[in-house]
């Protein structure tokens, strides 16, 4: 009893000196280290990160071209948005309505047993206030759309439009190609460094074998391909009609007043083949981070799916769909904020035939910034389109992050 009573002060002995008391001239020294270590990384977070941001809010305040002009306060913000400040206040309250909408239904779904009859009110609030919600929102841009800068607008229906085409259709042939090539066959690891060269090449290369590919030449492969349908020569890049004008001739569309006749025209055809571009430059990266999420997935649960007799489409959709949520969410907030963003490949492969229906909202902040020398304005600009990124952000993971579905 007293030597093990003598081993246990011992240790405690020990401990008592390897442990750092708070506020120790140790732990003092432990902490200034820290602080010491992750110094340039936050310096550069700050410099190239923080302070930009700080300072671009500041120069969307005045009227800033080679140098700071009169203060305008919000005018730069008036002259994209509107003089207006209900549509913009109310498009704030739509976002949240959503955001609260989600949090209604992810609620109800979860109730079991007896609150899964007491829960038809909160479900009924969730869809009145997400319809509410939509309707504002339309509202309220339709009002910005009609008072505020019609190139703003313009722009962030590109954007829109490049987005809603891009990332479903990309998540789609990225986990189609996954599945693909995840079967045993023939030269598989060649087929996946032929799918991912157009992502890792550079994109003035690859832009340039895409023009030759959807030159405007009757000649070229994309004209011959359709030449075959019985259709004529496209112009491509250089046709600024909007799709459904060209297939249904709604040309006319295009002199009404209403704020959804440009939307009722589609995307032009000169953005629609930058969009195939983008496809073909970005579904092989989807696929190399599908191809890594399905080979995180046991075997055994596929095995013993068998056994109980499950085919390969309940197999997908009650195995392999659910365990790639994650993969899947983490790409479609990778995507959205990708494309709001996107620049490179909508100035690369831009045209002026195009007439401006292929320019986003980074495209525009780039020609006002740099042409028009409006440094100013382009900063408000690129600042709501940060806010609009920002939201769509916090959208996704309230309404989507609820649906992940972890192997654990």
């Amino acid at each position: 009893m007293s030597r093990q009573a003598g081993t246990t002060s011992t240790g405690q002995a020990r401990a008592g000196r390897g442990s750092v008391r708070p506020g120790s001239a140790r732990m003092r020294r432990d902490t200034a280290a820290a602080y010491l270590l992750i110094a340039p990384a936050v310096l550069i977070i700050a410099v190239f990160g923080v302070f930009p941001l700080f300072f671009t809010g500041y120069i969307s305040l005045f009227n800033w071209r080679l140098a700071p002009g009169r203060f305008l306060g919000l005018g730069n913000f008036a002259e994209a948005l509107g003089p207006s400040a209900w549509p913009v206040a109310g498009f704030v309250a739509a976002v949240v309505g959503i955001v609260g909408a989600s949090v209604l239904l992810q609620r109800e779904r979860r109730r079991t047993g007896s609150a899964v009859r007491a829960a038809g009110t909160v479900r009924a609030a969730g869809i009145v206030l997400a319809a509410g919600a939509a309707v504002l929102a339309a509202v309220s841009l339709s009002a910005m759309a009609t008072r505020g800068d019609p190139d703003v607008f313009a722009s962030l229906r590109v954007t829109a439009w490049y987005a809603l085409l891009t990332v479903p259709f990309q998540l789609v042939g990225g986990l189609a190609l996954a599945l693909f090539l995840t079967r045993k066959i023939a030269g598989r690891q060649a087929f996946r460094v032929i799918y991912l060269l157009p992502y890792v090449a550079p994109t003035v290369a690859t832009a340039t074998v895409f023009e030759l590919l959807f030159s405007l030449r009757p000649d070229s492969l994309a004209n011959r391909l359709v030449s075959l349908l019985g259709m004529r020569p496209l112009q491509w890049l250089q046709e600024p009609g909007g799709i459904f004008s060209l297939a249904f001739g709604t040309t006319g569309l295009a002199a009404s007043p209403a704020w959804w006749a440009p939307w009722a025209q589609g995307p032009s055809l000169a953005l629609l083949t930058i969009v195939l571009y983008s496809w073909w430059v970005f579904i092989g990266y989807y696929a190399l981070i599908y191809i890594n999420g399905l080979s995180a997935i046991p075997r055994q649960l596929y095995e013993a799916a068998e056994v109980d007799g499950a085919g390969a489409v309940r197999r997908f959709f009650s195995i392999t769909l659910p365990l790639l949520s994650p993969t899947t969410y983490f790409l479609t907030l990778l995507g959205v904020i990708g494309t709001f963003k996107a620049f490179t490949q909508l100035y690369v492969l831009r045209t002026a035939a195009a007439a401006g229906t292929t320019d986003s909202v980074s495209v525009l902040v780039f020609f006002t910034f740099f042409r028009k020398a409006r440094l100013g304005y382009a900063s408000a600009v690129s600042l709501v389109l940060f806010v609009i990124v920002l939201a769509l952000t916090l959208v996704q993971q309230r309404t989507l992050e609820r649906g992940v579905t972890y192997g654990d």
